[in-house]
């Protein structure tokens, strides 16, 4: 066979332990590279550094080779002098294009699988930080829906114990309801929906010129739907809410329908001519849902909330 300068040379232990020696060689530079010198230095912004001991440790290296070839294996090498000198420099010549290509895709190699990782770190972060806030978001509902059908309970308690005593019933149901739907990550639309009937029967209870309509389109569809849970308890605390007329009768119209994969959830109710001072408490509710809802759906829904002088309208959009 025939060595890098083109001269013949003979076969046996001499090719069998130059070649090891230079695999080895190269695996370590890679090594070290890719595991050592990236991590400790350039990893770390640390770009000088990094390049002088890079060019130490070729040179260093090399160095170590060409001492152990040249008194272990370059005995084994039946070639005259003056041909084995001018092979040196072609040798160096060509280690080095080897090098820096071997270099080259380690620090790319490895600086992807770091890109790769800190990306898998930071989507993992950012998942359970948004998962710890719609937590706290689910948590927000509850003392909210509680806070205001409490101060249900206070307001007849004064006018009618019977009716009171009713709605404190309902309300223990209310609560059961809430506490396990809220463990779950997908509930059925229609038991969504037949919560929100039982409220607002319990609000028809409280208030004597208060009327409702649930409106459901396409009820097979519907049944099919499940999506998180208490995602329009808020919208229709916010209807009964801004409903509230001391002089006139009030109404809430609720629809369901389900379009070419698309919920689509609306909510209107009267407003009174005056508001009175329940009418202008608040907004916490809506900010959390339109963050929760955002969390849950990212931009696959849309919020519309529009108000009239007479009217106040919610409609929301869902990919189901």
């Amino acid at each position: 066979m025939y060595d890098p300068n083109g001269v013949k040379e003979y076969s046996g232990p001499y090719n069998f332990y130059n070649k090891t020696i230079w695999f080895g060689y190269f695996l370590l530079m890679v090594y070290i590279n890719m595991y050592v010198l990236i991590p400790r230095f350039l990893l770390k912004s640390r770009f000088v550094t990094y390049l002088i001991s890079l060019i130490a440790m070729v040179v260093c290296s090399y160095a170590v080779i060409r001492i152990v070839r040249t008194t272990y294996i370059e005995p084994y090498r039946m070639l005259p002098d003056k041909i084995h000198h001018l092979g040196i420099y072609r040798e160096i010549l060509n280690v080095s294009n080897i090098l820096i290509m071997l270099v080259f895709s380690s620090t790319a190699i490895k600086l992807f699988q770091e890109w790769v990782y800190n990306t898998n770190r930071i989507n993992e972060l950012e998942r359970n930080s948004l998962e710890i806030e719609l937590k706290e978001l689910k948590n927000q509902v509850n003392p909210h829906f509680l806070f205001n059908m409490l101060n249900n309970v206070s307001v007849l308690v004064k006018k009618d114990t019977d009716k009171a005593s009713q709605i404190i019933m309902k309300l223990s149901g209310f609560l059961r309801h809430l506490l396990y739907q809220n463990r779950r990550e997908a509930v059925a639309l229609v038991s969504e929906i037949q919560f929100l009937n039982d409220f607002l029967e319990l609000e028809k209870i409280r208030r004597d010129d208060f009327s409702f309509n649930i409106d459901v389109v396409c009820e097979n569809k519907i049944r099919m739907v499940m999506l998180p849970p208490n995602l329009f308890v808020t919208f229709v605390e916010n209807a009964v809410k801004h409903s509230v007329d001391l002089d006139n009768p009030s109404h809430i119209d609720i629809g369901f329908e389900v379009v070419d994969q698309k919920l689509i959830f609306s909510c209107v109710n009267t407003k009174p001519e005056e508001p009175t001072a329940l009418n202008n408490e608040g907004g916490l509710g809506l900010i959390n849902i339109k963050r929760q809802l955002e969390l849950l759906y990212g931009e696959a829904f849309e919020l519309d909330i529009n108000e009239t002088d007479t009217q106040f309208m919610v409609k929301l959009t869902l990919l189901v």
